[in-house]
């Protein structure tokens, strides 16, 4: 729509200027300028004061032990006995949304000790640690 209205308007100067005088369509070149000028200053204006949008909620969680979240997950951790050694995976801003809709949500998903997020998920452990049995007397 933008292009077929610059184009009717680039058509109609040209009409000016040859059909009329070159001076007249100098004039009306001028003060169309001037027009689109002001109305983008008042788009900027109004784009600039307009209210950002709502941060994402994080949806209910169903199952037990699980982790639900609108936006991203650096870790999420389910299982029991983890010792973390090594920092958390960094997840890029504005990484894309999951596939499937606002915020990549399912009703009832995740399960027990499952794992969802609006955007990327960097690292999930969903299962226990290995147990120690105490120290070995074994050779």
């Amino acid at each position: 729509m933008t292009a077929g209205l610059c184009a009717v308007v680039m058509l109609g100067l040209v009409a000016v200027a040859v059909f009329v005088d070159l001076d007249t369509g100098d004039r009306v070149a001028s003060i169309i300028g001037a027009a689109a000028g002001l109305a983008g200053l008042a788009l900027a204006l109004r784009q600039g004061t307009a209210p950002a949008p709502a941060p994402l909620a994080a949806p209910p969680v169903s199952g037990a032990r699980s982790v639900r979240a609108g936006g991203s997950i650096g870790r999420a951790v389910t299982g029991d006995g983890h010792t973390l050694t090594h920092p958390s995976p960094t997840i890029p801003p504005g990484s894309a949304p999951a596939p499937g809709g606002t915020g990549g949500t399912v009703p009832g998903v995740p399960g027990e000790r499952g794992v969802e997020a609006g955007g990327s998920i960097g690292e999930a452990v969903t299962g226990d640690a290995p147990k120690q049995d105490g120290p070995s007397n074994q050779p």
